[in-house]
């Protein structure tokens, strides 16, 4: 390979891992205030359920409270993520 090939392949792997991270690191819209004062009034009430379709949360959107089974139909697969920093 040459020393011209060994450059580009380089620039091209660095600029597609700057694409990657800013796209992954890029923030979303202004969250609604009062979206966000629903769910801090909720998410103390928030209730687990020993069925997961039956398991409460929160909606981004509105913050209130729904079911998991109201938000997921079963046409596909579905990522169940506990966990949040935030």
């Amino acid at each position: 390979m040459t020393t011209r090939r060994r450059r580009h392949v380089r620039l091209s792997g660095l600029i597609g891992a700057l694409a990657l991270f800013a796209t992954a690191c890029g923030g979303g819209a202004e969250a609604d205030p009062l979206a966000v004062a629903a769910a801090e009034a909720n998410e103390s009430q928030l209730q687990v359920a020993g069925n997961i379709a039956t398991t409460e949360l929160l909606d981004a959107q509105t913050g209130e409270i729904s079911r998991l089974s109201d938000v997921v139909t079963g046409d596909r697969a579905v990522l169940v993520w506990y966990w949040a920093p935030h």
